[in-house]
């Protein structure tokens, strides 16, 4: 156990290293995310797992042996498995807005977690690397504009990456059959970037380059609270409510714009004004729900979350915070797991799982609420390896977000997510090494 822990510490920390220049929401050339990851910190994240995502939920109430799950901090005081969860996304954006359509697709690494059940079904630790927020965009405009006697025509360009990622270290500890709690601080640092170019098409403007970019740190506090109850209306029923608390998050960040100027045969990069210093903050973000187990077969859930984004800020522009809105998240879903046990049999280790999300959004921009639909569906395998919890999660999402109407964009999002979790069973004695 004590290498399983110090390999994983050291992935993570190799992994802080890397992201605070080139963060989870960074896209390769020519591709992109959604148009409103360009206001303020970025679109905000739920990084609920591909199960999760299959079933249309949050993940506050719902808890898998197999997968650890970051939403409820009081998870992780269950099991006797060292468990290490990646998370992968590919989602494709096909947009529309009054002047046209195109598409656009982005490729992520989600979150990293590992669990170290400390006590066994007692006390876990939780150490995990995941976004918070996501910048990616590639917006493209023309212009044509008085120039002297005449007009001139200008094309620009404005690309964005980074966001908010948070490098967590929790605890959840079970009190007794029925409840258990947990906390989870974290160290949260905002790294953005944003490349503006702009050309003008007849030459007799030089063209310009700038890059603008928003760094901050601060930490974040997470709570959770975990209930159950068996043998509700039958002798093998089970029902969860789930909870979490993540307190505001208040960065000092400050603001640089560069540029690069020719001289002579060389040219360099030259900072435009001063340092920029401003309040950057997240809100208050409060999630519950219900699970219930029919049987080991058969599972339910509905789960809600709340963030209030209109006490966030977002100081270097007046008009993105102004643009903030309270978000809501709502889902419902299933899952269904045909097999009794574990099977050598391939098919008996699948699982299956649908589910549907409203998500309102956390904009509303001319006077139009950005939100989002979420479709779900589900496949998860199980290992047949009675030693091992790993699996592999698969989920397909359908999102319509946004309108047409008051020049915003309408996209629809298809995605496809990915959960690779391990599992290694502790405190089992080897008879032979």
């Amino acid at each position: 156990m004590k290498k399983s822990f110090l390999l994983v510490i050291g992935c993570l920390l190799i992994a802080v290293v890397l992201t605070s220049e080139n963060t989870f929401g960074q896209s390769d050339e020519g591709k992109s995310g959604t148009v409103y990851s360009k206001y303020g910190t970025g679109l905000p994240l739920l990084n609920n797992t591909a199960q999760e995502k299959g079933m249309g939920i949050i993940g506050v109430s719902f808890n898998d042996i197999s997968s650890p799950g970051l939403h409820n901090p009081a998870f992780w005081s269950k099991g006797i498995y060292t468990r290490v969860a990646a998370n992968f996304d590919f989602t494709s954006y096909s947009i529309k807005d009054f002047s046209g359509e195109g598409n656009n697709s982005l490729l992520n690494i989600g979150s990293f977690q590992a669990v170290f059940p400390l006590s066994k079904d007692k006390l876990g630790l939780s150490v995990a690397l995941f976004p918070e927020t996501r910048t990616s965009y590639n917006v493209n405009s023309s212009q044509v504009i008085p120039f002297g006697t005449g007009s001139t025509e200008y094309f620009s360009n404005r690309t964005g990456t980074g966001g908010i990622t948070k490098f967590e270290v929790g605890l959840g500890y079970k009190i007794n059959n029925t409840i258990s709690v947990g906390y989870a601080p974290s160290y949260s640092f905002l790294t953005e970037k944003e490349n503006r170019s702009v050309v003008f098409i007849d030459g007799r403007v030089s063209s310009n380059l700038t890059t603008r970019s928003v760094n901050g740190t601060s930490f974040s506090h997470r709570f959770g609270l975990l209930l159950n109850k068996r043998s509700v209306f039958s002798k093998s029923d089970l029902i969860q409510f789930g909870a979490s608390l993540t307190l505001p998050t208040n960065y000092d960040a400050t603001r640089t714009t560069n540029t690069r100027k020719n001289v002579g045969s060389a040219s360099e990069i030259v900072q435009i004004g001063g340092t920029e210093m401003a309040d950057v903050s997240l809100p208050t973000k409060v999630a519950a729900g219900f699970t219930y187990f029919l049987n080991p077969k058969f599972n339910a859930s509905a789960e809600i979350q709340f963030e209030n984004w209109e006490e966030a800020k977002y100081e270097f522009s007046n008009s993105d915070e102004r643009a903030f809105k309270n978000r809501k998240v709502i889902g419902t879903g299933f899952q269904y797991h045909p097999y009794r046990g574990r099977s050598a049999k391939f098919l008996s280790n699948f699982k299956y799982s649908a589910g549907v999300t409203f998500d309102s959004g956390h904009l509303e921009i001319s006077n139009e609420e950005v939100s989002t639909l979420w479709f779900s569906a589900g496949l998860g395998l199980v290992s047949p390896n009675l030693r091992t919890g790993s699996s592999f999660d698969l989920s397909f999402q359908y999102g319509l977000r946004g309108t047409t109407r008051g020049g915003l964009v309408k996209e629809n999002i298809f995605g496809i997510n990915l959960s690779v979790n391990l599992t290694e069973l502790m405190f089992l004695q080897r008879k032979l090494n």
